[in-house]
């Protein structure tokens, strides 16, 4: 991914402009998922996946934006 999306992304996370832990879906397939770990750590590949997921999501949902705000210009 495009190092400054990433960047971003998590500057977007880091201001809590992008809050996912405000979302109830979120907060309950977060909490199973971290109870079929028993140290309550996801694995590193697994975090790895969900945060490029979340990336990824944020890139398309940025770009569809951009895309809308030239839709709605003409």
């Amino acid at each position: 991914m495009d190092k400054q999306l990433k960047e971003f992304f998590f500057d977007e996370v880091e201001r809590a402009h992008l809050n996912f832990e405000a979302f109830p879906e979120y907060n309950d397939l977060m909490d199973r998922s971290l109870s079929l770990f028993p140290n309550g750590d996801l694995p590193k590949p697994l975090f790895d996946l969900l945060e490029t997921a979340n990336c990824i999501s944020f890139a398309h949902g940025l770009k569809l934006g951009l895309r809308l705000r030239e839709w709605a210009a003409l």
